[in-house]
């Protein structure tokens, strides 16, 4: 990706620019800004899904500077819950085969989970991917190190579902 294509993403998606003030400030015609927008249509709506994820859990979501650092967190940290360990891949695995369901759309992802909630979520070190169920059951009421316990118990049930 060039510089060009990687400002633009930043500019479209994060900072949510009008095309004119795109076009100004890469010094480019609007017709090269609507080509942009349909070249890059993927790596787009990819960053766009973050960036609503990283506008749900943040306060300070003027600081652009917060969510390249959190896009890094998400992109580098390992895709599965830190108490019981289950990844996205199992999850989805354990939905198709019917071996897990819920009413809700929560469950297929890996939520991102404050393991201490008096932090807020800009601190990133804070931060982990957490299932459904262990961050449902955690709640505010066990500390991450006592629920690790009880994860190991609820990745003894995945297990046996998984090789069923």
């Amino acid at each position: 990706m060039t510089d060009l294509q990687e400002k633009y993403l930043e500019l479209v998606v994060v900072e949510q620019k009008k095309f004119d003030e795109i076009a100004q400030i890469l010094q480019i015609d609007r017709k090269e800004v609507s080509e942009l927008w349909d070249k890059l249509k993927e790596p787009r709506e990819k960053l766009s899904e973050l960036r609503k994820i990283w506008k749900s859990k943040f306060k300070e979501v003027s600081n652009t500077s917060s969510f390249w650092e959190f896009k890094n967190w998400y992109e580098r940290t390992e895709r599965k819950c830190f108490y019981c360990g289950i990844t996205e891949e199992q999850i989805s695995k354990l939905f198709k085969s019917g071996k897990v369901y819920t009413k809700r759309n929560r469950g297929r992802k890996l939520e991102i989970e404050r393991l201490s909630p008096n932090e807020p979520y800009e601190n990133l070190e804070n931060l982990v991917f957490s299932c459904y169920w262990c961050n449902n059951a955690k709640t505010d009421t066990f500390t991450s190190d006592e629920f690790k316990n009880i994860g190991k118990e609820i990745a003894k049930i995945w297990k046996k579902r998984l090789e069923e």
